[in-house]
């Protein structure tokens, strides 16, 4: 019973991140929390305060409007004390132009007590490094900065 809540909370939070509700994302956080991505772009970095990760959610917001997650598989396991989950998931974004900037990949994620204590996104860097380059090359700025951490 426990998992099958836990799953219904993390849909909850992707609908609402797919809303660009990430006021309410960020308040899924334990205050310590661990939030990191891979790579060696501006959105890439790790962040351990909850300034930082509410400001690498504004760049999110600022760099990729209207992004969209497609969950394909949501997998959670452990007790409350130490729960784990696994994202699958196929992102929707357009560029300034219209043209389509998709990406894939895996969040995957450390939940106790209901607040998530670490979050890794695994996603296909290359295709993240040029969709920022396109992005940077019309205007968005956030786009070429320096990675958020702290």
């Amino acid at each position: 019973m426990y998992h099958f809540i836990l799953r219904r909370k993390l849909q909850n939070v992707f609908s609402r991140l797919n809303a660009g509700d990430y006021r309410f994302v960020t308040s899924q956080f334990h205050t310590d929390a661990e939030h990191w991505f891979a790579g060696s772009h501006a959105m890439s970095g790790r962040r351990i305060t909850s300034g930082r990760r509410e400001e690498w959610y504004r760049r999110l917001a600022a760099v990729f409007p209207g992004l969209k997650f497609d969950v394909r598989k949501l997998i959670v396991s452990g007790p409350p004390w130490h729960s784990l989950a696994a994202v699958e998931w196929v992102d929707e974004l357009h560029d300034k132009k219209g043209n389509p900037l998709p990406n894939e990949g895996v969040f995957f994620i450390t939940i106790r007590w209901g607040k998530v204590t670490e979050f890794h996104v695994y996603c296909d860097t290359a295709k993240i490094e040029k969709n920022l380059s396109i992005l940077a090359a019309q205007g968005v700025v956030e786009a070429a900065a320096s990675p958020i951490i702290g």
